[in-house]
């Protein structure tokens, strides 16, 4: 039978550490487990020092083709890595009182059109327009803006992120930095300059290996099997003429066989490709030049032949602001000296459309001492960007595009767009095509197959509503869907006619309301076909119906978002500025959605 150890009343009994055969007396035994006792209290009671908290850095993104919001989440997710906390975030799901909550806060914005903000941000930008100082004071912030160089309002909503977060009180952590088009570059640069001014706010020691941080997080981005600079080699498999004879326009229904790759899309995907310049437009360029085919460049750190650049590496189909600004610096061109200048930019616009690299060089084809000297001025080729006009629940192992040719002829020579006369004139049948899947996560069919669709796509702006038509019809999904579809000429132009009627047999397309703008005297566009049927669409808005638009972006999506204001201020009883914002919020909300271009 054991004893306890006799202890005084106010202690706590010592727990027997050693057992009973221990080779000790029991006065040894019991003063041991005693020792060893105080020796495990002291330890456990021992301060452990406190874990600073991790910095919050929300990454916040305006997307409306899906590169923003993929920007922002490799960002977060590298954050995480190095100790801070950190989540990507749509800027439209934000109110600014929310923002102004942040103590920092990183974004990546796109523009969208001629300066716009995305569909997403659009009630955030009102907002943001409406504030007062200092709404945004204790806020650190960084901006880096995507855009195109091609638009006059290049990156003008991030510009405006930027501008109207400083006027609201809050303070830059850098200065925004601005991409055209290839973002990767200056993505690299963001993040590289902002990491050492993260770390100067973050608490001591929060972002050290180990402390208050885990290298282990979910990656939310499964790496893609192919991408923008990883092309996957795709074939062609047909190259079948739309547009009947007799159309003054060439659209194409272009096949790629995907069969031995693991490229995956989503119906309201866009497709990127990387195709060829002319070879004749190569060989001018060459020309003018005195240049020989051969003559080596450098470019990324890799030789290859001039002429292999400019057909394949370079953009020479048409020419960009920034790229007039340095021809008309080297070449001392006082006529594009005077253009360039900010207050002649609708002047410049009018000269660069619908000229090509030829145009310039001709200018001043003495201006290139040496191949590496044309080969700095011209900017990057970059991909072109295709709606994607298949399912593969319906097609699968492959990718369908519909694509209008681009040919005009100006100063006596004809030109082209660069993808587009490439399928249609320097690919033949097997041969091959770099692609890309582009992820527009924003243009995506409803979850619920229930929810009612009106989908707004004349011309090649069809392309995504026929992935969703083959979609919906693959899985069997027979809920309302409404198609208002447009072009010039019913017998020329009329884009998938026969299988626009099978849909509408099957029950998969509802409704189909098309018009044709030359077919009478006077036009006739979707807009005025959905003004004609105002009080059901807004009956189908009432319902819950998404309203999806894809197509030009100067006019066509201007005049049909004009047009909702009107049929909800006509058939919803709203005023102007009731009708605006209810279109701005269905945007915000995921039920306006447009892939325009």
């Amino acid at each position: 039978m054991n004893h306890p150890v006799s202890v005084p009343r106010s202690a706590p009994p010592i727990i027997a550490l050693l057992p009973e055969d221990a080779p000790f007396t029991r006065e040894q035994r019991a003063w041991l487990n005693g020792f060893f006792a105080g020796l495990l209290t002291q330890l456990a009671t021992r301060a452990v020092p406190a874990i600073a908290p991790k910095l919050k850095v929300p990454v916040l993104y305006a997307s409306q083709t899906g590169t923003a919001e993929s920007l922002s989440r490799k960002f977060a997710k590298e954050a995480r890595a190095k100790g801070f906390d950190s989540q990507a975030q749509d800027l439209g799901s934000l109110s600014l009182e929310a923002l102004a909550e942040f103590k920092h806060a990183l974004v990546i914005a796109s523009t969208h059109g001629d300066g716009d903000p995305p569909d997403s941000a659009l009630v955030f930008a009102l907002q943001l327009e409406a504030a007062q100082a200092p709404k945004l004071a204790g806020l650190k912030y960084a901006v880096l803006a995507l855009g195109d160089r091609t638009y006059a309002k290049f990156c003008g909503f991030g510009r405006l992120l930027d501008e109207r977060f400083s006027a609201l009180g809050a303070t830059r952590l850098l200065d925004r930095i601005d991409a055209d088009v290839a973002v990767e570059e200056p993505f690299r640069t963001f993040r590289e300059t902002l990491w050492p001014e993260l770390h100067k706010e973050a608490p001591v020691a929060a972002t050290e290996p180990g402390v208050g941080a885990t290298a282990e997080y979910v990656d939310e981005e499964p790496e893609e099997p192919s991408t923008r600079e990883r092309p996957y080699g795709a074939t062609l498999k047909s190259n079948d003429l739309l547009t009947a004879s007799g159309s003054d326009k060439e659209v194409r229904h272009i096949v790629l066989s995907l069969a031995d790759s693991e490229l995956r899309y989503e119906p309201g995907d866009a497709l990127g490709v990387w195709p060829r310049n002319a070879p004749e437009l190569v060989e001018r360029i060459l020309s003018l030049c005195a240049l020989a085919p051969d003559a080596q460049v450098t470019l990324a750190g890799s030789a290859l032949s001039v002429a292999e650049a400019l057909a394949s590496r370079m953009e020479i189909a048409k020419l960009s602001i920034a790229t007039a600004i340095r021809f008309a610096a080297i070449a001392g061109d006082a006529e594009l000296q005077s253009l360039v200048a900010p207050e002649n930019a609708a002047e410049l616009e009018r000269f660069l459309y619908g000229r090509d690299a030829v145009d310039l060089v001709a200018r001043a084809p003495a201006a290139f001492a040496d191949a590496q000297s044309l080969i700095d001025l011209l900017p990057p080729l970059a991909p072109r960007l295709y709606s994607i006009a298949s399912s593969l629940s319906s097609h699968p192992r492959e990718v369908h595009l519909t694509v209008s040719v681009v040919r005009h002829a100006r100063d006596g020579r004809q030109r082209g767009g660069v993808a587009s006369t490439h399928f249609a004139d320097r690919i033949d049948v097997d041969g091959p095509m770099p692609v890309y899947v582009h992820r527009n996560s924003r243009f995506r069919l409803p979850a619920d197959p229930g929810i009612p669709l009106i989908m707004i796509g004349p011309g090649t702006g069809i392309a995504p509503f026929r992935a969703f038509l083959w979609h919906r019809r693959a899985h069997g999904y027979t809920g309302r869907t409404w198609l208002f579809f447009g072009d010039r000429r019913s017998r020329f132009d009329y884009l998938y006619r026969e299988e626009l009627a099978t849909f509408l047999k099957a029950g998969t397309l509802s409704r189909l309301d098309a018009c044709f703008s030359r077919d009478q005297e006077r036009k006739i566009y979707v807009q005025h076909r959905m003004f004609q049927f105002g009080s059901e669409l807004w009956q189908w808005v009432q319902d819950g119906a998404n309203i999806y638009v894809c197509g030009d972006a100067s006019r066509m999506a201007k005049d049909v978002d004009a047009a909702l204001q009107r049929i909800f201020v006509d058939h919803g009883g709203l005023s102007d500025a009731k009708a605006k914002l209810e279109l701005r919020t269905l945007g915000a909300s995921g039920r306006y959605l447009r892939d325009v271009y």
